[in-house]
């Protein structure tokens, strides 16, 4: 019998000094236990620190980085050069694991020799929790094409880099792009491209915090950068991919786009045209409304279909699964 695969597991620290020991505690109570976990402290200015080094003593398994602050790429970024394990697993530090997830995902590498596993997780809602409810087989085993596909399809393979554990070779190879938010969105499929199988489980093994403060929170003129991850992976897959991937691609970006424009009236003035320039810049550039000739902006309709998404989301749609703390 050959030895466990060992799982560095990634912690970039930043501020989260009211949910970092809950997330810790998940970690150090995993079923599987054979682990390296790196925690990059990322100039973090609460006691994050503090919490961290206290948590961790006496356990050879951890170890903390301090560096100055470089962003989550960044932090994401120095733990990898430091991960030895077969498996690399990014972790957000205000985030949760399952008692199980780790277990789960290691036996269904390791069953279908898989480069990347993914879970399913949990939005985690002050009073309730939503599940994705879309993928309907509890294992889904996919090739280069078929994964790339799911993840223009964007329901059950996205863009988020926690949650899965990555071949280490396969994830030292695609650092993160340092200054960039939704960074995510410029690797993923960069991962995708160059992994022969791709794993997805239907199980839960996190639960994803939703809280105001986050990234993903809020609209900002950073979301521009989602946009132009976006642009690079729709001329990613027309070099490599047949043509429906270019056209699935180009939905999306038309998506995001009217997406986008019914969220300026958020940002100020000067932001909002800015952002509204750019967006034109896109429309043009990628001919979004030429191919997509029936699409409006109008501010009202966009609205009426972003309610209505939130709406299903929270409500339990077939998509989403309503379950109450």
């Amino acid at each position: 019998m050959g030895r466990l695969p060992l799982i560095s597991i990634i912690i970039p620290i930043y501020n989260v000094e009211d949910y970092l020991l809950n997330c810790l505690e998940s970690v150090k109570s995993q079923r599987y236990q054979y682990l390296q976990v790196i925690l990059v402290n990322d100039g973090a200015t609460d006691s994050s620190a503090k919490i961290a080094e206290e948590f961790i003593e006496g356990d050879a398994r951890f170890r903390l980085i301090h560096q100055k602050n470089k962003g989550l790429s960044g932090a994401r970024n120095t733990g990898l050069k430091e991960a030895k394990g077969d498996f690399v697993f990014y972790l957000d530090s205000d985030d949760v694991l399952t008692n199980n997830a780790l277990e789960l995902l290691v036996n269904a590498a390791t069953k279908h020799q898989a480069d990347v596993v993914q879970g399913n997780f949990y939005y985690d809602y002050p009073d309730y929790l939503l599940l994705n409810n879309q993928q309907k087989e509890a294992i889904a085993v996919y090739d280069r094409e078929e994964a790339m596909w799911a993840l223009l399809e964007h329901k059950t393979v996205l863009n988020f880099a926690w949650g899965k554990l990555i071949r280490r070779d396969l994830a030292q190879k695609h650092t993160f792009p340092e200054g960039k938010y939704y960074e995510d969105t410029f690797w993923k499929y960069k991962i995708i491209h160059d992994a022969e199988k791709y794993v997805a489980l239907k199980q839960p093994v996190l639960y994803y915090l939703q809280r105001g403060s986050a990234i993903s929170g809020a609209f900002s003129i950073r979301n521009l950068d989602q946009l132009e991850g976006e642009i690079e992976r729709l001329d990613f897959v027309k070099k490599y991919y047949p043509k429906k991937f270019e056209e699935q691609a180009l939905k999306l970006i038309n998506h995001k786009v009217q997406h986008h424009y019914a969220l300026l009236a958020g940002l100020e003035y000067e932001e909002q045209v800015i952002y509204k320039e750019r967006l034109q810049e896109i429309e043009k550039l990628l001919e979004l409304k030429e191919k997509f000739p029936n699409t409006t902006y109008g501010f009202l309709k966009n609205m009426n279909k972003i309610l209505q998404g939130v709406n299903h989301r929270i409500w339990g749609a077939k998509r989403w699964k309503r379950i109450e703390k």
